[in-house]
């Protein structure tokens, strides 16, 4: 179930980095970090991989959108459920390919529940509106 999950978040900015990687550790998910797409690229590339991607989007070296169009390119990454976690969202669409949109500032609430809908396996989305 959830506890089982693993999680990679992509987040360029160290102090949400960290508190996002010590609620969901506490929460008994695995979790690792990626500092910009193309860490998080690299990371996807090999095994064992993440069940859910948490994307922030705008980030130095690659975006969160330039990463989306990698995973498109990626057949092996096809699907990969990706959580948008940015305050992009009222700038710019997110990118195509992504499962919900979630609005900072987080509210570790609404992540929760967003986690819970992805693990229950359905194959549609789980879009949460962002503000």
């Amino acid at each position: 179930m959830l506890e089982h999950m693993r999680i990679l978040i992509v987040e360029d900015h160290a102090d949400s980095r960290e508190m996002l990687e010590e609620f969901l550790t506490e929460e008994g998910f695995t979790v690792e970090s990626a500092v910009n797409g193309l860490q998080a690229l690299e990371r996807l590339l090999r095994t064992p991989r993440p069940d859910v991607v948490l994307l922030d989007l705008m980030m130095p070296v690659m975006t969160g959108w330039d990463l989306m169009a990698r995973l498109e390119q990626e057949p092996a990454l096809w699907g990969l459920p990706v959580i948008v976690v940015s305050g992009a969202g009222s700038t710019r669409p997110a990118p195509r390919g992504v499962m919900a949109s979630i609005p900072k500032p987080l509210d570790l609430g609404v992540l929760m529940d967003t986690l819970a809908r992805l693990s229950v396996g359905q194959g549609g989305s789980a879009a949460v509106a962002s503000s």
